[in-house]
């Protein structure tokens, strides 16, 4: 396809697809009309020519009965063939004398001359009145240029004895003549001893032509949409390739520009959250610099402060490389199974109650097992902590067959999210804890971002507590991801199914 069809703008395009096939339309509407007129033409001349071939059949055989043809003509002269010729010729006349632009006469296969009686109809439309001897004059056979043909026919009926009917274009004229021919038998005392002949020309050179011309322009016009419609569509579906490709790096762009934007509101966050250690730490180096200690519990006091500094550092290490991680097939089932395993011993000393509710017939799906475990671990550990006088934890994945995305909820019967948290529940660094760092879950929404999914909270519908919702897309896996699955196995960590 040349290129610079594809650098046309898409509405010409599709504006030149519509007008050659509009016109190819119109061209074959036209053709089909001409052809129409042409074949109303023939069936036209069929029936003036049976006619006149019936009127021709009575009119001969009554004078050839007459005169015992071919009987007593065995062995006369000339004078009784032109006396014959004259009263079949009269007698045509008067046959062919209520249709226009028809010829006709006898044809004798075995007789010289051949023909007999052949007359022409006036061009016109015919007298009401017709004298006696009022036919045109003598013409001896058909016209020059049919007489071959009315012959071959003629003779053709006799031979076959039965009636022919003929369309044929004339040989060797210029422009081409197209005449109709009909010929039949005809019987005299039950035996066939002659045949009539009756020709019309018609018009069907001009129309044939323009049927021809207007087929193959119906046709080029109509490949010609093609063509173009073939480049359209290639147009169209590269035009979407790059769309796709634009809206992916598009989406990517977005997800950076989203992750720098939190990033940034985490460096407003550092300097306070690392303030408050390094003041610790400094208030203890200068009491050992006016020589107070350094003793076990300032020790202490610069180690705590010192792993605090290091929790924090490693929770930003988190969110910034959450999506660093290569995704392999895995069982989300099995995940939040070894998750519940992890949180049953502190929900028990809590007088928490683990339930586990998973689908059977999850998919595997692209995932990165680690990162997932520390999601629902980060989940699971808020909801022990808001339920520190007993309650009840359920764990829980299906299938949502319309969105086509494995859906997985970590709930709790706690006292539930405010309206306030909610609005700032996934910012970093917003924490309703004494202790906390308000990271866990801001890092837990970078790690589904990275899996193409997403995190939700939100309150039960049915009593008292929170409930978070987590959707991951179910993508289709070839069988090259299901050999990587099985060499990256270790590195998951876990059981598989």
């Amino acid at each position: 396809m040349p290129k610079g069809l594809l650098r046309i703008p898409l509405t010409i395009q599709i504006g030149v697809v519509v007008a050659l096939f509009v016109a190819a339309l119109v061209a074959l509407w036209t053709t089909s009309l001409w052809v129409i007129e042409r074949e109303g033409r023939r069936v036209s001349a069929k029936g003036i020519l049976d006619r006149a071939g019936e009127s021709l059949a009575d009119r001969g055989a009554r004078v050839l009965d007459q005169s015992s043809f071919p009987d007593s003509f065995e062995y006369t002269g000339p004078h009784d063939w032109r006396l014959l010729d004259s009263k079949l010729r009269y007698e045509s006349y008067l046959a062919l004398r209520p249709y226009a632009r028809v010829q006709g006469g006898y044809f004798l296969r075995d007789a010289s001359p051949k023909f007999l009686g052949t007359a022409a109809s006036p061009p016109g439309p015919p007298h009401k009145k017709a004298k006696k001897h009022a036919a045109e004059p003598r013409v001896q056979g058909p016209p020059k240029l049919e007489s071959d043909l009315v012959e071959i026919h003629a003779d053709a009926a006799i031979r076959r004895n039965q009636v022919l009917f003929v369309v044929e274009v004339v040989p060797d004229t210029v422009p081409p003549i197209t005449v109709a021919i009909r010929t039949a038998p005809l019987r005299v005392g039950g035996r066939v001893v002659a045949a009539t002949w009756t020709m019309r020309r018609l018009d069907d050179p001009i129309f044939y032509d323009r049927s021809t011309r207007g087929y193959r322009l119906a046709a080029g016009l109509a490949l010609g949409g093609i063509v173009v419609a073939l480049g359209l569509l290639v147009g169209l579906s590269r035009t979407v390739r790059n769309r796709t490709l634009e809206r992916d790096r598009l989406q990517a762009e977005l997800r950076r520009s989203e992750r720098l934007a939190a990033l940034g509101r985490l460096l407003a966050g550092v300097a306070h959250e690392v303030r408050n250690p390094l003041a610790g730490i400094r208030s203890t180096v200068q009491l050992w610099q006016r020589g107070i200690g350094p003793d076990a519990e300032s020790f202490a006091d610069l180690v705590a402060e010192a792993d605090r500094l290091e929790g924090i550092v490693a929770r930003l290490l988190h969110f910034s490389r959450a999506d660093a991680q290569d995704l392999v097939p895995g069982d989300l089932n099995q995940v939040i199974s070894e998750v519940a395993r992890l949180a049953r011993s502190q929900a028990e000393s809590q007088a928490i109650e683990v339930e586990v509710d998973l689908d059977p017939d999850l998919p595997r799906i692209p995932m990165a097992s680690p990162a997932l475990v520390q999601v629902f671990r980060n989940l699971t550990a808020n909801a022990v902590q808001a339920m520190p006088s007993g309650g009840r934890l359920l764990l829980r994945t299906h299938i949502n067959h319309s969105q086509n995305v494995i859906v997985a909820t970590v709930s709790d019967t706690g006292p539930g999210l405010s309206a306030e948290v909610l609005a700032h529940l996934f910012e970093p660094f917003y924490t309703t804890k004494a202790q906390g760092t308000g990271l866990g879950l801001a890092i837990a929404r970078e790690i589904l971002l990275a899996h193409r999914g997403e995190l939700s909270a939100g309150n039960r519908v049915d009593g008292s507590g929170a409930v978070f919702t987590v959707r991951l897309p179910i993508v289709p896996m070839n069988q090259d991801e299901e050999l990587s699955d099985g060499r990256s196995g270790a590195d998951l960590g876990g059981r598989r199914r």
